[in-house]
């Protein structure tokens, strides 16, 4: 086996816990998604509730975001994966050092970004946090009135 197979073998594994780590983001977005909605469908709003209606109105428009960076992360990691998956192939094969090298690098740069990205929905995901923060906060200073 030429060192072509290592490298690309040293990397395999990572990209599907990443995956799975994706996926799992997914799941617990659209858990708190349908939580809100059937929040949302069950309340009667009222007048007293606008303040509440408007942090609702707030989460949804980060969950939004998260959404759509989440299905975009999922689908480079998922090129990220395939690409290196066909540098194993063409390593296995004997291709020519300068295809690997091509197939590989894009991968690694599909991955990247997947990661880069993911980074930035943790932090809407820390903004979307803040805002039930802030419920509790408003609580707190409601009851020690």
């Amino acid at each position: 086996m030429n060192s072509y197979f290592l490298i690309t073998a040293a990397l395999f594994p990572a990209m599907p816990l990443m995956m799975i780590n994706f996926g799992n983001r997914y799941t617990t977005l659209a858990a708190l998604i349908r939580k809100i909605h059937d929040e949302l469908m069950d309340a009667d709003w009222k007048q007293e509730q606008s303040q509440s209606a408007s942090r609702y109105l707030k989460q949804i428009d980060i969950l939004r975001k998260r959404l759509r960076l989440n299905r975009f992360i999922s689908t480079l990691a998922g090129l990220g994966f395939m690409t290196n998956l066909t540098a194993l192939f063409i390593s296995v094969n004997g291709a020519s050092p300068f295809q690997f090298v091509i197939v590989f690098s894009t991968g690694i740069i599909l991955f990247g970004l997947a990661i880069g990205l993911f980074i930035f929905e943790i932090q809407l995901a820390t903004k979307a946090l803040d805002t039930h923060i802030e419920d509790l906060e408003e609580i707190k200073l409601l009851q020690s009135n």
